[in-house]
């Protein structure tokens, strides 16, 4: 029997964090004992089991500064502190940032650290109610939390687990060195693994950039031909070229050896970004099934070409292209941390068997040679919403990878030498990233242009000014600039994603842009010194403030009317899914309904499921496509192109004023919940 071939690509990243010698967030530290360590640590347990690990050049540099003192992080420099010798500032600080960490999974299960949290959530906390034992146990918690399934079993932070609370200061110390050491195990865990043939090392280009818009800002225009673009428009292909080069160079020194591939920042790929990856010695890079598609259009497709790798060609020079397929990849991602782990893994071995299924249909059996399903994901993000970190499951699943005469796990290299022959080369690919097959994301809203304004005017700026500055001068400016031309400072504006640092993102990219005006020895604008959106943290959330007056159906509620809001087009992750559906919901009730607008990102779905949940009154609406459903009876629904409306009689709100609503959304075969967890909150006029 023919095996369908499976290749796992877990891309490991982070920005640049780094200001002066300080890391202004903890990610890199943290992360690294709950994640970079444990999940390549599984692999031990499945030596039959295949997977490439993507570097992004960024995060390996930042561990090598950790582990040489050359920076820390303020989550290390606030937890060394003796609680005797903090500063009103410093514990206030604490409270902000030693809670940031999944509350169910991460928080709620530890009956000390619960105490703390419940302690300084009650709404009369002060912080001169933490004694010092309160604080102690608060550093130690915080960081001990970000061990992972298999680091928390190692000998010291192990003990601590079991000690729970009253913590001294010796043990805080050693749970420091703890972290420290695992980092210094990191590297040559993944050299080892790969010197055992069991994993893959490749990387993203050095800063993490969207690689087209550094090329030419107007690459977005292929996807949105109305795109605005940066002014001066951003157009310097040798900063493609060396993030690329320099990317490479970094992951020898780091893995001793060249990488064969590549993950292109965020997918992001263009035939020139192709080309100038042949030209680095690059064999075969990944990018989004969407790409492919775009790609095709003008041919006929059956869908499941996306399991072929494909060839790409220029002047006789080729490269191999690897298609995420987004279904499985964001079950990982999304789905599958609220589930049972056998029962996702079951699933997940479920769809590779239809997949299989589905190419022998289409293509015959001997295409299974060829045919390569690439799942694709973050190696850290998803794991806090999973318990034990998403061990259990990775076991389940990858035993059901082992033990199965139908799959197979492969290397990303592996993939492309056995099956990139199959399909007809391509001359041209579509210029987009993993998401929506375009740029929006970073180069789609106002707050994105101004900060592609800023960074385009610096770099015309360097390059007028290069003929005053020094060699030394020049090269630490253009450094300077490749660190803000990482994709993460752009994927934070605009109203897709919010986090709690959001202001820090910000804060990072100017001061890059800074920093290269200084080696430029010129003044920069005074926009540098502004944050680019003043209201960069603000939900975009209000309540209503008066009742709805005036109104009926035939308004189709115009947004004026309705003066409760929620941004629904938000996610406090760095992660991103496909199926993202909703953009906001308008609401406000009169003395006769509760009113809802609930508005699409764009153009409302021909196909697609949508319930909402009113956990205080009992009241469930399903909507399917253009047909609404409840066993409420006295109730209005409207559909229009881009929106919904609901109206609930007030009489079944009785005399609640606060309510809460869960949406969830099934779409392209994604569920998406709104608010990710716990509900909104509508505020009611009476």
């Amino acid at each position: 029997m023919k095996k369908l071939k499976v290749a796992f690509l877990w891309h490991q990243h982070q920005p640049y964090y780094r200001i002066d010698n300080e890391f202004i967030l903890p990610w890199v530290l943290l992360h690294a004992s709950k994640d970079y360590y444990d999940i390549p640590e599984v692999l031990y347990e499945f030596p039959n089991i295949k997977q490439t690990f993507n570097f992004a050049p960024s995060l390996n540099l930042q561990i090598d500064e950790y582990l040489n003192g050359e920076a820390r992080d303020k989550v290390v420099s606030l937890t060394a502190v003796s609680p005797k010798d903090l500063s009103d500032e410093e514990k206030s600080e604490i409270i902000r940032l030693f809670f940031l960490a999944n509350f169910k999974n991460m928080i709620q299960p530890y009956p000390r650290y619960l105490e703390l949290y419940d302690k300084a959530h009650s709404p009369d906390f002060d912080i001169s109610r933490f004694e010092d034992r309160d604080w102690l146990d608060l550093q130690v918690w915080y960081n001990l939390t970000w061990f992972g399934y298999y680091s928390a079993k190692r000998e010291v932070a192990g003990r601590l687990f079991i000690k729970g609370k009253d913590f001294n200061e010796n043990e805080k110390k050693s749970l420091q060195d703890e972290q420290f050491e695992i980092l210094r195990k990191i590297n040559y865990q993944y050299r080892k693994l790969k010197e055992l043939e069991q994993i893959e090392l490749s990387c993203s280009p050095m800063y993490h950039p969207i690689l087209p818009l550094l090329i030419d800002s107007a690459a977005a225009k292929e996807s949105r031909p109305d795109q605005k673009l940066p002014e001066p428009k951003f157009t310097y292909p040798q900063d493609a070229e060396r993030q690329i080069r320099e990317g490479i160079e970094t992951f020898n020194k780091v893995f001793s050896h060249y990488p064969r591939g590549m993950w292109p920042s965020e997918g992001s790929v263009s035939d020139d970004v192709l080309k100038m990856l042949i030209d680095n010695g690059i064999d075969w890079i990944a990018t989004d099934e969407q790409i492919l598609f775009n790609s095709l259009k003008n041919k006929q497709v059956l869908g499941t070409e996306k399991f072929f790798p494909i060839t790409f060609s220029y002047d006789e020079s080729k490269i191999n292209v690897l298609f995420r397929d987004h279904f499985l990849s964001d079950r990982i991602g999304f789905v599958y941390s609220d589930w049972n782990p056998k029962d996702a893994a079951n699933d997940f071995l479920y769809h590779l068997r239809s997949i299989r299924n589905a190419i022998i249909k289409n293509h015959g059996e001997d295409a299974l040679d060829y045919a390569c399903v690439s799942v694709i994901l973050d190696g850290e993000n998803c794991w806090e919403y999973y318990k034990d970190n998403g061990i259990p499951f990775l076991r389940d699943l990858f035993s059901g990878l082992d033990s199965s005469d139908e799959i197979r796990t492969v290397h990303c290299s592996e993939a492309v030498e056995e099956g990139a022959s199959y399909l007809p080369e391509l001359n041209h690919i579509h210029a987009g990233s993993w998401i929506n097959a375009n740029f929006d994301i970073w180069i789609g809203h106002k707050e994105d242009i101004s900060a592609w304004n800023m960074l385009s005017k610096a770099r015309a700026d360097l390059e007028s000014n290069r003929h005053n500055m020094g060699e030394s001068n020049y090269t630490n400016a253009i450094n300077s600039l490749m660190i803000a031309e990482g994709s993460d400072w752009f994927w934070w504006y605009g109203p897709e994603h919010q986090t709690k640092n959001k202001s820090d993102f910000d804060r990072l990219f100017r001061h890059h842009i800074q920093s290269a005006y200084k080696f430029m020895g010129i003044n920069p604008p005074n926009d540098v010194y502004l944050p680019i959106d003043e209201q960069i943290i603000s939900s975009q959330n209000k309540a209503p403030d008066s009742k709805i007056s005036g109104f009926n159906l035939y308004d189709i509620f115009s947004d004026d009317k309705m003066s409760g809001r929620f941004n629904l087009n938000t996610d406090s992750s760095s992660m991103h899914r496909v199926g993202d559906l909703l953009d906001s919901l308008l609401y406000g009730n009169d003395d006769d309904f509760l009113s809802l607008k609930i508005k699409f990102l764009s153009r409302k779905p021909d196909l697609f499921e949508l319930r909402l949940f009113f956990d205080d009154i009992g009241i469930d609406i399903f909507v399917n496509n253009n047909s609404c459903k409840s066993d409420l009876k006295n109730f209005v629904f409207a559909g229009f192109d881009d929106s919904l409306i609901i109206m609930i009689p007030m009489e079944f709100t009785n005399d609640i004023k606060k309510l809460r609503l869960r949406i969830e959304t099934l779409y392209n075969s994604n569920l998406k919940k709104y608010p990710a967890e716990n509900a909104l909150i509508l505020s009611l006029i009476k």
